[in-house]
């Protein structure tokens, strides 16, 4: 059974007080306590030279963008982020971003120093999937690979994916594992090239300029825009661009990433970054992807309104120059 969100919120606000005042070791009689979705803040002494300790329990990369905005906002204070999960992923990436925040793990009771993880090399693409790429080639849709995995998308969506058994590779069609699952029940029989023929037709009809909102285009929506920079690299600026895999690897279709290409302005390599929305871990995502490919500069492309005022001071942090490319989005909402 889980806990309804205000209980949840008051055990989350008596562990961080216990944290600060235990492991810490600071006078929680005076502090202020501020609940948000990244975790629990408690802050102790006055503006000019207060220590701020962020504890989160959440299973997700944002949190040090909620980090990082509370940090712009109190840029006097000493801050601490105490994580339960991806500590060393979180560790370094403020070695990038702040240097002046400091990134514990937190296991179980006990608090430790987090040790910046290393990026991790992508896995290798199965050696026999290479008739599999031809039919992905044939079918119409764009091959594509992450972390060895070896996927046919449409505008930047999914539509099935190579996948290794103890036979060797095989291809399952569908939107996500749960489609790919389904149709293997209720299709099994039917030959695998027609019936990705069938779902590429299926998705495109819903992936084009001037689509209604339909489930099929509110996946990935920063992976299409992607797409559309990769086929017209003009409307980003840019010239020669080349898709780059997220970091870490996306673990589903409906967890926002970073949708980045390498690409070139000029004699400068550019990291074009897509994105639509409000996402907290696009900057710290960026912060990896700067790490590895060593670009001149980042260029950010998203709808005119999903720039905000945090983003252009979050990715002010970041050791290149940044710009931004306003760019139409194809879908109608």
């Amino acid at each position: 059974m889980s806990l309804d969100p205000a209980r949840r919120a008051g055990l989350e606000r008596a562990r961080g007080l216990a944290i600060v005042r235990d492991h810490f070791h600071l006078d929680i009689k005076a502090a202020s306590v501020d609940v948000a979705p990244f975790g629990v803040t408690v802050r102790v002494g006055d503006p000019t030279a207060a220590t701020a300790v962020i504890v989160s329990s959440v299973d997700d990369l944002s949190v040090l963008g909620g980090a990082l905005v509370w940090l712009d906002r109190n840029p006097m204070a000493t801050v601490h982020l105490v994580v339960e999960h991806h500590s060393g992923i979180h560790a370094r990436r403020a070695a990038v971003l702040a240097p002046e925040l400091v990134v514990h793990q937190l296991v179980g009771s006990e608090v430790r120093p987090a040790e910046p993880a290393l990026v991790e090399d992508p896995h290798p693409v199965p050696d026999d999937s290479a008739p599999l790429v031809a039919m992905i080639e044939r079918s119409g849709a764009e091959m594509v690979v992450e972390d060895g995995i070896v996927r046919a998308e449409v505008a930047g969506l999914e539509v099935g994916r190579v996948v290794t058994g103890p036979t060797g590779s095989t291809f399952e069609v569908g939107v996500g594992r749960f489609d790919r699952e389904a149709g293997a029940l209720l299709h099994g029989g039917r030959p695998v090239e027609p019936a990705l023929v069938d779902t590429i037709e299926m998705v495109r009809a819903h992936r084009v300029v001037g689509a209604v909102a339909h489930p099929v285009n509110r996946i990935g929506r920063e992976r299409w825009l992607r797409d559309m920079v990769r086929r017209n690299p003009a409307i980003a600026g840019v010239s020669d661009p080349v898709l780059v895999e997220p970091i870490p690897p996306r673990t589903s279709l409906l967890r926002p990433a970073a949708a980045a290409l390498l690409a070139f302005s000029g004699e400068r390599r550019t990291l074009v970054v897509c994105a639509v929305g409000v996402e907290l871990s696009l900057v710290p995502d960026t912060a990896d992807l700067l790490l590895v490919h060593r670009p001149d500069e980042v260029r950010f492309v998203l709808p005119a309104r999903d720039r905000l005022p945090f983003l252009d001071r979050l990715s002010a942090r970041l050791p290149v120059p940044v710009s931004f490319a306003d760019i139409a989005v194809p879908w109608v909402d």
